[in-house]
């Protein structure tokens, strides 16, 4: 098991099971909605599908060497990133946080600031009126 492929597969789709898993622990939904566990549990089967297809991709392949990062200096920066993004979660500002996080993402990407900060901001705002008009879901 030395592909990148296979590693990163399994992982994931043991991510996507424990969302399937814990999404079920919610009430269901009233009146034909879903429920707290929805999105969660379709976000979960999902991921477990799609990292399904690289955990098999990978065992396909011969073995290539063994497993290293050639990048890990951004795949630290992006794991932090993620990290104080979701350690703020629940203080606030949802459409900032969410922007600055995603701008700061996209210039990892060589996407440039200016631009990064539009789109960021853009997507931001209409997830946040999406879940708070749309779904009646506050995300605060």
């Amino acid at each position: 098991m030395r592909h990148a492929d296979t590693i990163c597969g399994a992982l994931l789709a043991a991510v996507g099971c424990a969302l399937i898993v814990s999404g079920a622990g919610f009430p269901a939904g009233t009146g034909g909605l879903p429920g707290a566990g929805f999105f969660p549990q379709a976000i979960g089967a999902l991921m477990a599908l799609l990292a399904s297809a690289l955990l098999l991709r990978g065992l396909r392949r011969r073995s290539e060497g063994p497993f290293s990062i050639a990048n890990m200096r951004e795949v630290a920066v992006t794991a932090a990133l993620l990290l104080a993004y979701l350690l703020l979660w629940g203080t606030g500002w949802f459409v900032v946080r969410t922007a600055v996080f995603l701008a700061i993402m996209l210039s990892l990407l060589g996407q440039r600031w200016i631009p990064a900060l539009g789109y960021a901001s853009a997507l931001s705002i209409l997830v946040y009126l999406a879940f708070d008009a749309g779904l009646n879901v506050t995300l605060e």
